[in-house]
């Protein structure tokens, strides 16, 4: 998983998830892009307002557990959590 981001002049933060096509098929990059929905949306209050958001999201483990922390640490990382998510 990759993290892109830049401030934007709106007061909240916009994101999007982006699959990339080496995923095996639709039905996997559907279900990785509806699993870090739900991670962000969980995550949503202690994320940084004023930013646009890209996570680029690399095939892997689709796992929910594991899809939260690398999107916790990205966020931590970039400075865009005020706390763990």
């Amino acid at each position: 998983m990759r993290l892109h981001f830049l401030p934007n002049s709106l007061p909240v933060t916009r994101v999007v998830f982006v699959t990339l096509r080496s995923y095996p098929g639709a039905v996997e990059r559907n279900r990785a892009r509806r699993v870090m929905r739900e991670c962000w949306r969980l995550g949503k209050a202690s994320i940084r307002r004023g930013f646009d958001v890209v996570v680029v999201l690399y095939p892997g483990n689709d796992d929910f557990s594991v899809r939260r922390t690398q999107l916790s640490r990205l966020l931590l990382q970039a400075g865009l959590a005020t706390e763990t998510t």
